[in-house]
């Protein structure tokens, strides 16, 4: 069978499985948009969708939610850093008259390319610069699914779109950077401090010592300090990991955010160091185990705020431990995360009657950035429980 043309309107795919699915289902030449849900993020309210806008088999557009003229502003802000300095008057009056007179998108960029507010190729980088720091974050998101919405996307956009096959390529290639870049940036989410003594001793030109000081005295995380900047979020980790590498720079979560206890329970002293490496890496206080029969008492004195425990420990597996925590009065209500090197589906369903979640630890080294991206975004959802679904009954 050709499977070269697919005609199907959804599917699903399994973790690193996406990119090739979106190459086969792209090359359909239909118009609309690929909305994707993801199993880990299975649980927002309201649901999250990550919208791929394609037409005749290029990709054109990639955000939240679907193309229309606030979500172009939203583009030409972020990436296009005229629109914060020469022409910043002009854009701001063309923001209001989106709100004022509800144009569409063609409608607005007609009006903003005659007013030399932005051009056509300054657009078309913006676009390509969204898509491919969406890529970043989805192609690492895990499995899911994904169903066709037909629309006229071609109609609202003046450009021809990209390569799909170009676009994954160069996503590929961005995702073997990250993996370098996460020894000295571990996470985007974290703000850069200013070694004031390095500094010094560096004695470096007072314009070059003046641009990094004003790069961190916002207390900004990373991630808003590349949207002040306009710039993609790749080219800005580049730079700080630069500036972390020869020691001018460290790296602290968000002075609002409350630095938790993570615990590991591991009887592999390798993945304990590595597990070590990486959480404390994003900010959290790493507390480690390497003895599952002392687990309980190492547990009371730490009192961390998540715990991570690997399925085959000897004498006690991580499915027993978990029962015995559970029976802990003050310990049952720490959210538990199982590790395993085992990928199977019989462990996944034991975490899930457990009232666990399931992480697959990383078995070569490639695996290990999703496995990070992975942590990134499960903790800070461990320690901040969406709020349970009320379900309503009507007569």
């Amino acid at each position: 069978m050709n499977r070269s043309i697919a005609t199907i309107n959804q599917f699903a795919f399994s973790a690193r499985e996406l990119p090739a699915k979106l190459l086969e289902y792209i090359q359909s030449g239909a118009t609309g948009y690929w909305q994707h849900e993801f199993d880990r993020l299975a649980d927002r309210q309201p649901t999250f969708y990550w919208n791929l806008g394609i037409a005749h088999g290029q990709i054109l557009y990639s955000g939240n939610r679907i193309w229309s003229a606030p979500m172009l502003l939203r583009v030409a802000e972020r990436y296009i850093p005229s629109t914060r300095s020469s022409v910043k008057t002009q854009f701001e009056i063309v923001k209001r008259k989106v709100q004022e007179e509800k144009l569409n998108s063609a409608q607005l960029f007609a009006m903003m390319k005659q007013s030399n507010i932005i051009t056509e190729a300054q657009l078309l980088e913006a676009l390509r610069l969204k898509i491919l720091n969406d890529l970043d974050i989805y192609l690492l998101m895990g499995s899911g699914s994904a169903k066709f919405i037909a629309g006229d996307i071609e109609n609202h956009l003046p450009v021809n779109g990209f390569s799909p096959i170009d676009l994954l390529d160069e996503a590929e290639q961005r995702q073997l950077q990250w993996t370098q870049l996460r020894a000295h940036v571990p996470s985007m989410k974290l703000c850069p401090v200013l070694d004031v003594e390095a500094v010094e001793k560096a004695n470096l030109p007072d314009s070059q010592r003046q641009r990094i000081e004003k790069m961190v005295q916002s207390d900004k995380p990373l991630n808003a300090i590349a949207e002040g900047m306009a710039r993609d979020n790749l080219e800005v980790a580049q730079m700080f990991a630069k500036l972390g590498r020869i020691g001018l720079v460290k790296f602290q979560p968000h002075q609002k955010h409350t630095i938790a206890t993570v615990m590991v329970i591991d009887d592999s002293p390798v993945l304990l160091s590595q597990f070590n490496h990486w959480v404390s890496a994003l900010g959290y206080v790493v507390t480690t185990c390497q003895d599952a029969k002392n687990a309980i008492s190492a547990i009371k004195q730490a009192k961390p705020s998540v715990i991570f425990i690997d399925i085959n420990m000897p004498e006690i597996s991580g499915f027993e431990l978990v029962k015995q925590i559970r029976q802990q009065p003050d310990l049952r209500a720490i959210p538990l995360t199982i590790l395993t090197g085992e990928q199977k589906l019989s462990n996944k369903w034991r975490a899930q009657w457990s009232g666990c979640e399931f992480l697959t630890k990383p078995i070569t080294t490639g695996g290990i950035g999703d496995f990070q991206v992975q942590l990134e975004e499960l903790i800070p959802r461990l320690l901040n429980p969406a709020p349970a679904k009320v379900e309503t009954h009507t007569n």
